[in-house]
């Protein structure tokens, strides 16, 4: 489905994104770990079509989307860091006005709604009260829904967990995985090395701009030692932080 293949990223004369390589499909949770300044951010980034590559390909379903955005725009659904709503607006107004932006069509939008509450836990209650109101928990569940209205086949999340308590993060967990039994591709930046080893399929080990491990979870974690934690696997690959 998406392939990243040798991609290059520079900034002000730094590579941070240093030949990276790797690929998710239909069903696959690929789990991105590194340290701050890793390049994860702006490997998604450049997914998301927000910035250009300055080398490398990245294809979805065999076109590029370097040079044709459009490719996966509208089969994408990007949770970036940063909040992504109308804080005073009400969280049924934030879903019905990114629902249209996405171009779900009016027809469409009730079910799309309820279907992504259930999803992220919300009722018709929460719906009613103006963002500016919510918990930290439940604007992060929300910024998940309205990526999801348009039942893209890619989701690309970055550290959605970042910042909020225990059990809002459980729920987005659940959120996510319950995305995966239906055929969704995912990719899960995360800070947390137990959050990204409960939920992924596939794990992708970032430092210094560069993959230094990819591959199915149970293979990367499976030694002839025995089973080891995907903290211990970053340790060994990237040294204690």
């Amino acid at each position: 489905m998406l392939e990243v293949k040798n991609v290059i990223k520079d900034y002000h004369g730094k590579r941070v994104v240093d030949g990276l390589s790797f690929s998710v499909d239909k069903g696959q949770i690929l789990g991105m770990i590194g340290a701050n300044g890793a390049g994860k951010s702006t490997c998604v980034s450049m997914i998301a079509t927000l910035i250009r590559p300055d080398g490398g390909t990245i294809l979805y379903n065999g076109e590029d989307i370097v040079s044709n955005p459009r490719a996966i725009r509208s089969k994408m659904g990007f949770v970036p860091q940063d909040i992504a709503l109308y804080e005073t607006l009400s969280g049924m107004d934030n879903l019905r006005f990114w629902g249209k932006s996405y171009g779900v069509s009016a027809a469409a939008l009730d079910a799309a709604i309820e279907r992504v509450c259930g999803i992220i836990g919300f009722d018709r209650d929460m719906l009613k009260k103006r963002v500016s109101e919510y918990s930290g928990g439940m604007k992060r569940r929300l910024n998940i829904g309205v990526a999801l209205l348009h039942e893209p086949e890619l989701v690309v999340l970055d550290e959605p967990t970042t910042g909020i308590d225990i059990q809002s993060g459980s729920q987005i967990l659940e959120a996510i995985e319950s995305l995966r039994t239906q055929g969704t591709a995912v990719i899960y930046v995360g800070h947390y090395m137990e959050e990204v080893e409960r939920i992924s399929t596939h794990l992708c080990v970032m430092d210094g701009g560069r993959c230094r491990a990819f591959g199915a979870k149970d293979e990367l974690l499976g030694t002839p030692e025995g089973r080891i934690t995907l903290t211990e696997l970053y340790n060994r690959l990237c040294g204690q932080r």
